[in-house]
Parts: structure tokens; sequence; C-alpha cells
């Protein structure tokens, strides 16, 4: 058996694949999946390079592509509507890849910052999009120790990190008051992941080192210090996509099988109580 990395429960291993070995903890307010062993860093930048950003950078040998953009401009759009207008407003852009993400939201008036670790990816991004790109957060604060964002989007990244709940606390003390992170994640709950299992893209994928579920997700985002933490649903028309496939979709949707997961959440502010006891409360402009 292996302990859980987030909440150090007992895990069990559910299958094994050419890579690694992927477990689930069987703790019940927990439930994460995750592979272990992780890929080392000369490995695992020879993944990204073979499976993201090949050097000869013709997209010919890109197995595993980043978020269409017709998808994401429909979260713009939703975006919009939830939060209110979106001109001016700053938005950091956690593992902002070749920037596409960064590029919609200034077509919405968006001042946009990006980090970004892979060199190639983040050249590209500075580049085409003429945006600031950094490697780090830490890199972020040095050259910018007084910036704050009221959005901070991580979109297709958690799954990739080591300890993500690491970044997203340090990314919580990043958002202004009343601000909010934006996440997205394949749903290893799904129709599709519980049918395939080892063969699910996502669970293949070498620079996947978590498979999330609502339960897991929510799990990490308390540790890190968020509250108001809500699943955004709304249906996604993805390209290509015929008639069936979205009527498909949505009673997925309503089933809550859907192949993607998105969230928002605030980060809160951790009180002592008068008997001692932490509490997490929102921070908030009220």
């Amino acid at each position: 058996m292996k302990s859980c990395p987030l909440c150090g429960g007992k895990a069990i291993k559910r299958f094994e694949l050419a890579h690694t070995t992927v477990w689930r903890c069987r703790a019940t307010g927990c439930g994460l999946q995750f592979a272990d062993p992780q890929l080392d860093e000369i490995n695992l930048a020879r993944a990204y390079t073979k499976h993201y950003y090949p050097l000869n950078g013709n997209g010919s040998e890109v197995h595993y592509e980043n978020t269409p953009e017709e998808i994401l401009r429909q979260m713009f759009g939703k975006a919009r509507a939830k939060f209110g207008p979106l001109a001016g407003k700053r938005l950091l852009d956690f593992g902002c890849g070749v920037g596409r993400l960064c590029h919609l939201a200034r077509e919405h008036g968006m001042l946009t910052t990006g980090i970004e670790p892979d060199a190639s990816a983040r050249q590209s991004a500075a580049n085409t999009n003429g945006m600031r790109v950094y490697p780090t957060i830490q890199g972020l604060r040095a050259a910018e120790p007084n910036t704050s964002f009221e959005i901070i989007t991580m979109w297709d990244v958690i799954e990739h990190l080591r300890e993500p709940w690491k970044e997203l606390k340090e990314l919580s003390a990043l958002l202004q008051p009343g601000g909010w992170l934006l996440l997205s994640t394949m749903n290893a709950g799904s129709l599709r992941a519980v049918l395939e299992r080892e063969r699910w893209t996502n669970t293949v994928n070498p620079t996947h080192f978590y498979y999330f579920t609502r339960k897991s997700l929510r799990s990490v985002l308390e540790r890190a210090g968020f509250c108001e933490i809500s699943e955004w649903r709304f249906p996604i028309w993805y390209p290509g996509h015929a008639a069936i496939r979205r009527i498909v979709h949505r009673a997925l949707m309503t089933c809550r099988l859907q192949g993607q997961l998105l969230y928002f959440a605030r980060p809160g502010v951790i009180k002592t109580t008068k008997t001692g006891a932490l509490q997490l409360e929102k921070r908030g402009l009220d």
C-alpha cells in the first residue's frame, strides 16, 4: 500500500501503466487518485517536448493538444455573464502554454500575465502575444512584488503538478480581495474514465500525476485554503461534434458523468476561534 500524498490515508493500487502505477486513496473524505512513481525531471522534460512542444515547432509530433480556442471562447462568454465586465481586470494564467487563453482574454480587454515552466512555450507566448510570462510563481513575485489579480486561471494544469495544493496556496495569495480562481481538469469519475480505466487518455498521459473526481478536487482546494468552492456547469460545444454527440454530452452533464470538471473558488482566511480550532472564512470585499 501507498500513503495518499494529500491526506496521508492508505491508498490501494488501481492498475499499472507502462510508466507508473495508479493508486486511489481509501479515505472517505478524499479518494484522490494519483500516479506513483512520478517521472523525474529529466524524463518529464522529455515527455513535454515529445507530447506538447516539439522542438521543430511545426506541431507534427504533438500527441496531446492544448484546449481548443472554441472552448476557451465559450468559457469567456460564460465568465462575462457570471462575473460581469472583464475589461480592465487583471488575469494570471498559471500554466499558460503558448498563451492561447491569454490571447483571448486580451480580446476582452483584460490585462494578462502568464506563468509557464516550459522554456519553448514561454518564449512562444511572449513572442506571439507580447505578454509577460514567468517560469515560476517566485519569478513573478521577484519581478512584480506588489502584483495581484482579479482572476487566476488554471486550465487543464492541476493534474500536471507534483503537489498542486502547494501551488494553489501560493496562487491564493496573489488574488485580490473578492478575486476568483477558475480551474478546469479532466473528470476521473466520468463515464469514459470509468469504462476505459488504464486506456483512458488522461491516465496514459505520462505528464499527468493526478486524476481528479469532484470529491478529491474539492479536498485539494480546501487544503490550499480556498472556500466558496462551486462547480461551474454549462454545456460545452466541442469542435467537430455532430448533433448526436451534443445530445450525449448534455445527457452526461445531467448525470454528472461528463469528461470535464470546471470549478471556481475564492481564497479564504484561516482564523483561530476561541476554542483554539482553525476556521476558514471567505476573503471578500464585503
